[in-house]
């Protein structure tokens, strides 16, 4: 069964890999169109990333005009067959966005209300004493304000807590939107899966999308899972249970459906529709939170854009859409370094992609560098070792050209720059590394930040 503790903090984490000049062009156009050769081009560039990046399957589907322009999936089968048009793939925190939609879609039918009390239906017994529990309500998940961790076992109680007061500042949850699930399931007295195929994937005629999975059906169709190295994370359960935060499984074509909906409207009134795009919390100074949504704006042209990625063990994704202009780009991948297969095509797609990228997933400006810090090969050796992150996985740290490189699953490798003796940074995202120690100066955890959330992983001692 998959664990939703063994999802990853850091669905952000989308290391940038520059690609070729002629498919990074940065500066605003007006003409946004692809040609088709351009768009062919693309096919090239997709099969060299794959070989270079050790991803078996990739699908991309492009849009311009309200249309799908283009669309595709790259890549064998396990058996070596090539992958077919409507191959399998898990999503992970896109899953976010569709569920958000969901919500609306409620709202929109005057069955819920985006400020209302959550209490009104469901309080978590854990947190069921703190008096924020009567204050939390839609708007403060969906805008990523609920005042919870992303995960209760990020907590040194590994039970549910309330950080600050819900609506109060941005912080990324995953809790947040499980909670809200169950919320509704309580009012609807229906399932996640039985509300998203009546109001979202029936209606879509998204036949290949759902929230839950018996591991089996359609497996033969299903893109499995592979590390930074290629080779397919092996399991012996593929299930999963439905959830409003991740583990969607979908195809290409259906995701497009969705992203069409999306762009046109989503069936939504113009003032919640507004909503949904409008800034609820400030991420940082390039990046703020819709209701579901991540919202990118100041793009060329007073674009603006709707961005979302998810990321597990395995799993890679990420859906820009651009609603004045009616474009978008989705990318799908089965393996840790899809990551970069995402960011690569964005780019790719769009004349403004380095800049969505790097609003993205940076607050600083294009091109600013912080200094770094030259530090001994003794220190740096002292890190170096296997770490276990708190929900049991592994994770390491070693030296490589007279620096630290840390490896975890579910993520590309990623390079440390020393801004101190303890603390690291990473030149494409804002997450920082930081290492803790003993009184008697050994080395005893590595933890990665990324906003409040941290994920703490304690030294393996032989």
């Amino acid at each position: 069964m998959k664990l939703l503790t063994y999802q990853i903090l850091l669905t952000t984490i989308f290391v940038l890999f520059q690609p070729n000049d002629s498919f990074c062009q940065q500066a605003a156009s007006k003409k946004t169109i692809r040609s088709k050769t351009k768009l062919n081009d693309l096919d090239a560039k997709i099969a060299q990333w794959q070989k270079d990046l050790n991803i078996p399957n990739v699908a991309i589907s492009i849009i311009e005009n309200d249309r799908v322009v283009k669309s595709n999936v790259y890549g064998n089968l396990s058996n070596g067959k090539p992958a077919p048009k409507n191959m399998i793939f898990e999503v992970a925190s896109i899953t976010k966005v569709v569920f958000s939609t969901l919500v609306l879609k409620l709202v929109q039918k005057g069955e819920w209300d985006l400020d209302e009390p959550l209490a009104k239906y469901f309080i978590d017994p854990e947190v069921a004493a703190n008096p924020f529990s009567k204050k939390i309500t839609t708007r403060h998940v969906l805008s990523q304000q609920s005042g919870f961790d992303n995960w209760r076992w990020m907590n040194d109680s590994g039970k549910l807590t309330f950080n600050f007061e819900p609506g109060t500042r941005f912080n990324y949850s995953g809790e947040g939107m499980e909670y809200l699930r169950v919320a509704i399931e309580h009012k609807f007295h229906k399932s996640l899966s039985q509300l998203a195929d009546s109001l979202t994937f029936n209606p879509l005629h998204m036949i290949d999308t759902h929230h839950m999975w018996d591991g089996k059906t359609n497996f033969d169709r299903y893109s499995r899972m592979y590390d930074a190295d290629g080779k397919e994370i092996k399991k012996t359960d593929f299930s999963i249970q439905a959830s409003a935060a991740a583990g969607l499984t979908t195809t290409i074509d259906d995701l497009s459906k969705f992203a069409l909906e999306v762009l046109g409207g989503a069936h939504l009134s113009k003032s919640l529709y507004k909503e949904m795009v409008k800034t609820q919390s400030t991420i940082n100074p390039n990046l703020q939170q819709g209701l579901g949504w991540r919202i990118i704006n100041g793009l060329p042209n007073n674009e603006y854009a709707l961005q979302h990625g998810g990321n597990d063990p395995g799993v890679a994704a990420i859906v820009v859409l651009l609603p004045k202009s009616k474009r978008g780009v989705i990318v799908l991948t089965n393996a840790d370094n899809g990551l970069i297969m995402c960011n690569n095509i964005v780019r790719a797609a769009f004349p403004e992609g380095k800049e969505i990228i790097h609003k993205a997933f940076k607050s600083t400006k294009p091109n600013e560098v912080p200094s770094v810090l030259k530090l001994s090969d003794s220190v740096l050796k002292s890190y170096e070792g296997k770490y276990k992150r708190e929900d049991g996985v592994d994770v390491t740290v070693t030296l490589k050209d007279n620096g630290l490189v840390l490896r975890m699953s579910g993520i590309p490798l990623l390079n440390l720059l020393p801004q101190t003796e303890e603390n690291f940074f990473l030149m494409d995202l804002d997450a920082t590394v930081f290492f803790t120690k003993n009184n008697d100066g050994t080395v005893n955890a590595v933890s990665i930040k990324d906003g409040e959330n941290i994920i703490k992983c304690l030294k393996v001692v032989d």
